[in-house]
């Protein structure tokens, strides 16, 4: 009936999988909890091999690293039952009922998605930015607030999803690098008018990365958004605003203040008191630089 399957890449996750196959062995129903390693470092992947001591569990471990939308393809057709549930590795469970929870709505819909909440305090300085940006959109999307944009604010974190329309509507493996991933799969169940249904039924995410870090991802996160802008058209914020600054010929401008404060930004986005306003400019000021000295030539011309 149940596949709980989770990606995992430098993360220990056996107590996430251990928390999962307490709640599964109440359900009254066959499941399994695959775990797929992405090419980890050997200490993650010697305490993550505990995993296949624990009842109906099963740690696959990868060779190479392939990406996250390929290893969630590879789980989706490992996978024997009905239902996937995809988690992130570096969740936690925060209500006892959480897999009772999407059992019970799991005929409402094809794809269900149950949300994400973050600790209730800053767990340290170095996780400020992270902490402060998604704690500061966490009430922006509760279920009733999703539902009005169903696919646009769709994540991987944690959603359940029918087998076969998964394999219909499968990850796009084109993309090899960090980001939008997530967004594409989003697009690609609303261009086929696959229902999304929103539902309360949050994982805690305790994977939040140290600030550096968290830019150094972003950053990717934008050139992968350049790669796949024209399939992303109209599904992203960022690629919204800079049509609007096109059209008012202001992306050389923009570039221009980017270069000459950027060493500010970042001073600021990595400090104890980081500012979100100054995160959004910095994201849409690295966009225009982005976007090749050729292409932007030819927009002129």
């Amino acid at each position: 009936m149940l596949s709980i399957l989770i990606p995992t890449y430098n993360y220990i996750c056996v107590k996430l999988v251990s928390d999962l196959q307490r709640q599964a062995a109440r359900l009254g129903c066959p499941y399994e909890i695959l775990v797929a390693d992405d090419g980890s470092e050997e200490k993650y992947k010697g305490e993550n091999r505990k995993i296949n001591r624990i009842p109906c569990c099963k740690y696959i471990e990868l060779q190479e690293n392939v990406g996250r939308a390929r290893i969630r393809n590879i789980l989706g057709h490992q996978a024997r039952y009905g239902y996937l549930l995809f988690i992130d590795c570096d969740a936690a469970v925060v209500d006892e009922k959480f897999l009772r929870n999407y059992m019970d709505v799991r005929r409402n819909a094809p794809v269900i998605y149950g949300g994400l909440v973050h600790p209730a305090r800053l767990p340290a300085p170095e996780l400020a930015l992270a902490y402060y940006y998604e704690k500061h959109a966490e009430p922006r999307f509760t279920a009733e607030k999703r539902a009005r944009r169903p696919y646009e604010v769709f994540r991987t974190f944690n959603f359940m999803i029918m087998r076969e329309t998964f394999l219909k509507h499968p990850f796009d493996e084109t993309i090899v690098r960090y980001g939008h991933e997530d967004t594409l799969f989003g697009k690609s169940l609303k261009d086929d008018g696959i229902p999304i249904l929103h539902i309360d039924n949050p994982l805690m995410n305790c994977g939040l990365d140290k600030s550096s870090r968290l830019l150094r991802k972003t950053e990717e996160s934008l050139r992968t958004l350049y790669a796949l802008r024209e399939k992303l058209e109209g599904c992203s914020g960022v690629l919204r605003v800079y049509a609007v600054l096109e059209r008012m010929k202001m992306t050389g401008l923009v570039r221009l203040l980017f270069r000459m404060t950027r060493p500010v930004l970042r001073k600021n986005l990595v400090g104890k008191h980081p500012s979100l306003w100054a995160f959004g400019i910095y994201k849409i000021g690295y966009y225009c630089c982005s976007v090749p000295r050729e292409e932007r030539s030819l927009r002129r011309s």
